[in-house]
């Protein structure tokens, strides 16, 4: 499609107080924020945070810039990787430079293609466990009611810890969840507040970080040190896990292992269980759109087991799928960037120090870019996109694109398709609200009713 060109207000929003009103609305209405700015002021918005003059972009044109041409003369914003790394440790998320390259190339192998059919078997496994367990709550009964987006966690965290590491679920599952919780809402909080307290403070959010941060590294790097262990005894050095591929391609460096496999574990998990909750709540408010993907898996399973090959013929699970990710991106926001020169994204000038700040969630819900754009209308993506390439954004684009992209997409066809089968949600209880974090999720989880699936014969 024709783009139009990026529009630019003549004034730019005030900075009163060194702009804590606005990093006031970030904290409280992020999401409402974002919305209001585009609609006042443009493509192109430049706002006073603090000692900080940070850019928020709407337009595809600025964002292929700096994503792709532009790329090298931005790093991530120092102040977020700060605190990510207090957990994840110098990973391939907070990589940069030449080092990030040489990262990336040492965990990029653990997402080959070829070692996607058994992920794949693994999160179908899990996926069809999670049926057995609604069915069991529903002793003998049509219907159960769950907070889906707590379930989503936790099958998630389970598909992880057996496609990372290779293991059955672990014993204090809804412990780490929980941890991850925690450190998700402790890197939203720190990264947005003016000055961070010290943890030695006598302070509820202190103690629980500390907590969570040892919950994690106790799971993670016990789990890393069992399997050098193991190898080093002669154990099988490939189980087929992604853990087996960060041992090899890391050299048995420990730390580097024990890293990535926490940015991965806590990253992907988080992600995952958020865009599955969210399928499942537009499904639910959408039947028709239900019954046709129900009619598809149907047509194509027959009640067998969904395998790795069978993704390519579930169009319209994937087109729901999309959709999704379309109106409530996990990552509703990408990492706020920091210029490292004076650089010009589509004619608009970027001082170095400037900050630049992607939000697909509000690009993804422009009616400039997409047809009746508040609208669930997953045939959109079932034939050629209409939109420009740069309009939709839920994996980040360019070099840093998520290095989990497919198998992400992957989780989340097998996953839906096979619990599609056996069940199908009914009913949400109370309004749906995304709540902006680390991560998009629903606001106070999701209470459901899903309603048991009496196959015909």
């Amino acid at each position: 499609m024709s783009k139009p060109p990026v529009k630019r207000a003549k004034r730019q929003p005030g900075k009163w107080l060194l702009g804590l009103d606005h990093l006031y609305k970030i904290k409280t209405d992020q999401l409402g924020f974002y919305k209001a700015l585009e609609a006042e002021f443009g493509d192109a918005v430049c706002l006073q945070l603090g000692p900080y003059r940070n850019w928020l972009f709407f337009h595809p044109d600025p964002i292929e810039d700096l994503l792709t041409r532009q790329s090298n003369d931005f790093i991530r914003f120092q102040k977020l990787t700060d605190v990510v790394r207090q957990w994840n440790g110098d990973s391939l998320l907070l990589a940069e430079g030449e080092a990030w390259r040489v990262r990336r190339r040492k965990v990029l192998p653990a997402f080959q293609t070829k070692r996607l059919p058994r992920y794949g078997a693994a999160a179908v496994a899990h996926a069809e466990a999670f049926c057995a367990s609604l069915s069991a709550q529903a002793n003998g009964g049509a219907e159960v009611r769950i907070d889906t987006d707590a379930a989503m966690a936790q099958l998630t965290l389970d598909i992880a810890t057996a496609t990372l590491f290779g293991k059955e679920p672990v014993s204090n599952g809804a412990e780490v969840e929980r941890a991850i919780q925690v450190l998700s809402d402790t890197a939203f909080r720190e990264s947005t507040s003016p000055f961070t307290l010290p943890d030695w403070l006598p302070l509820k959010a202190k103690k629980d970080k500390l907590w969570a941060m040892g919950v994690m590294d106790t799971l993670v790097t016990g789990l890393v040190n069992n399997r050098l262990a193991d190898i080093a005894e002669g154990g099988t050095a490939d189980r087929g896990d992604l853990l087996s591929m960060l041992v090899e391609h890391h050299e048995g460096d420990a730390v580097a292992i024990r890293n990535d496999s926490m940015s991965l574990l806590i990253a992907g998990h988080e992600t995952s269980g958020a865009l599955q909750s969210w399928i499942f709540a537009l499904l639910a408010q959408h039947p028709e759109e239900l019954d046709q993907l129900e009619h598809e898996i149907e047509s194509l399973l027959g009640g067998r087991s969904a395998v790795f090959e069978d993704i390519a013929q579930l169009k319209r699970t994937r087109a729901v799928i999309e959709e999704a990710l379309r109106l409530y991106p996990p990552a509703y926001a990408l990492f706020t960037r920091r210029a490292e020169a004076n650089v010009s994204l589509a004619g608009v000038t970027i001082r170095k120090g400037d900050m630049v700040q992607i939000v697909p969630y509000t690009l993804h819900r422009s009616d400039r870019w997409f047809e009746n754009a508040q609208q669930f209308k997953p045939a959109r993506f079932l034939d050629a996109p209409t939109w420009p390439k740069y309009a939709y954004l839920p994996f980040g684009a360019g070099p840093r694109v998520c290095i989990g992209q497919n198998f992400g997409l992957m989780e989340a066809c097998l996953v839906t398709a096979t619990i599609l089968q056996q069940w199908r949600p009914k009913h949400i209880h109370g309004p749906l609200h995304p709540e902006a974090k680390f991560s998009l999720r629903p606001k106070g989880g999701l209470p459901m009713t899903w309603e048991k699936r009496v196959r015909a014969v």
